[in-house]
């Protein structure tokens, strides 16, 4: 088993917002992850996606893309990004969700012994991004200091919870993050803390985006745990192993 992760996918079938906004390199972007995904991703295999699947605003319309999800191989695990409008109800995602597709929220998940915990997570803003942006928001605030210094200590107590719930002899653990939990310098965050308390292999998020393709990884490894930046646009729309459980493939 292999586990690949891809985060900020942006689906939006019904053409309400097409991608192209963001600049050329994201025309027809889901036609280039279903390519790749099927080139590299195998049925037996765990591809991780962080959050931002799409941009429905009602569980309904999301309905499509949710389906192009479970069509593609491999199992997926999935967390709620800051512009997943459609996904309320944790339950009603989980009976809306196709065969394979797990749906983290306050939990986690175990497959072929490997853990799997994680959380929207929410913006830090004493992190700095060069060169990296955020679409429809900035990386340093969205709803001002004192409601986001709110939500941030709330999504930490949904990262726990969920990290909790990984069994002890569960490995690799890996973390889905939507915000990014650092920066690529890679200082110590209230978010890096949990993860290494909770003995984290790989943390994969999004978020943050680049103006065009060509994975380097600005991230690192830090006290055990290896950081993954692995937005749509910037793994150029493919997704990325992270590591490889067993000797086939």
């Amino acid at each position: 088993m292999r586990i690949w992760a891809i985060s900020d996918l942006h689906l939006s079938f019904d053409g309400a917002k097409p991608m192209e906004r963001f600049g050329p390199h994201w025309r027809c972007h889901a036609e280039r992850v279903a390519g790749a995904w099927r080139e590299r991703v195998g049925p037996g295999d765990v591809v991780c996606l962080p959050g931002d699947l799409s941009w429905s605003v009602r569980l309904a319309q999301a309905e499509p893309e949710l389906a192009w999800l479970g069509a593609l191989p491999g199992r997926k695990v999935l967390v709620k990004g800051n512009h997943d409008y459609w996904w309320t109800s944790v339950s009603r995602v989980r009976q809306a969700a196709p065969a394979g597709v797990h749906v983290i929220q306050n939990d986690a998940v175990v497959i072929d012994g490997a853990g799997f915990a994680g959380a929207r997570g929410w913006v830090d803003p004493a992190l700095r991004f060069d060169g990296l942006t955020a679409p429809a928001d900035v990386p340093d605030g969205i709803r001002g200091d004192a409601e986001d210094a709110k939500i941030y200590r709330r999504e930490l107590g949904r990262l726990e919870t969920s990290l909790r719930r990984i069994p002890d002899g569960a490995g690799p653990r890996v973390a889905l993050l939507h915000f990014p939990p650092t920066s690529p310098a890679m200082e110590e965050t209230p978010v890096t803390g949990l993860l290494e308390r909770y003995r984290v292999d790989h943390a994969v998020f999004g978020h943050l985006h680049a103006p065009a393709g060509g994975f380097r990884n600005p991230y690192g490894v830090r006290n055990g745990v290896t950081y993954w930046l692995v937005s749509a646009d910037f793994v150029d729309f493919a997704p990325v192993r992270i590591a490889k459980l067993t000797a086939d493939g």
